[in-house]
């Protein structure tokens, strides 16, 4: 049943441009069946172009979750890397970043894709370079959020001492003196002790 889940019986078309692009000869044979699927999904039509009845392929969003390149015996890391390759040579763009969020197990954040004609430019100096987000948003980064954590601290403990007077100094702050500072004024303040008595 989950395998019949996944049957599409659209025909698969792909113009002759594009199978003689620069952005097309480059592609792995996995990314090329990636390919072959995205344009599988796309929705068709009938519609009177130039006088005569033609068929119509209409560039409409759709997901393209991993257990549907599972069924194409597309790996999960093969499969990712495939899309990103789509992505940056202009054949996909990412409409919907999803993967992050799940708010049960049968509501899932998929990821949502469109067709490009960015390929056509592919290899020239006004192709339009993208590249594929990162599945989790800011905030989820490990390593990014480490760093960002070193630097407020480093910041904070370097802003310390910096107020603009007395009256901004935090309450907790100690004074700040060294050693030889708080003994001399001791001791300038015993030879005032003794002078007066």
């Amino acid at each position: 049943m989950e395998k019949q889940k996944f049957k599409i019986n659209n025909k698969i078309m792909i113009e002759p441009d594009m199978f003689y692009s620069e952005a097309f000869m480059g592609l792995s044979a996995s990314a090329i069946r990636t390919l072959l699927r995205c344009l599988q999904k796309r929705k068709f039509g009938k519609e009177k172009v130039h006088g005569k009845k033609r068929t119509v392929y209409y560039n409409d969003e759709f997901i393209f979750p991993y257990s549907e390149a599972a069924f194409l015996k597309i790996g999960t890391t093969q499969y990712w890397k495939n899309i990103i390759t789509l992505v940056e040579r202009g054949f996909l763009d990412v409409i919907h970043q999803g993967g992050w969020y799940q708010k049960n197990e049968k509501e899932k954040d998929y990821s949502v894709y469109k067709l490009s004609e960015r390929w056509k430019k592919y290899g020239t100096p006004s192709f339009q370079r993208i590249e594929k987000p990162k599945v989790l948003q800011a905030d989820f980064y490990v390593q990014s959020n480490i760093r960002k954590k070193k630097t407020k601290a480093t910041s904070q403990k370097r802003s310390g001492h910096l107020y603009e007077s007395e009256v901004d100094r935090a309450k907790h702050d100690i004074d700040r003196l060294h050693e030889s500072e708080v003994k001399g004024r001791t001791l300038k303040a015993d030879r005032s002790l003794v002078s007066v008595i």
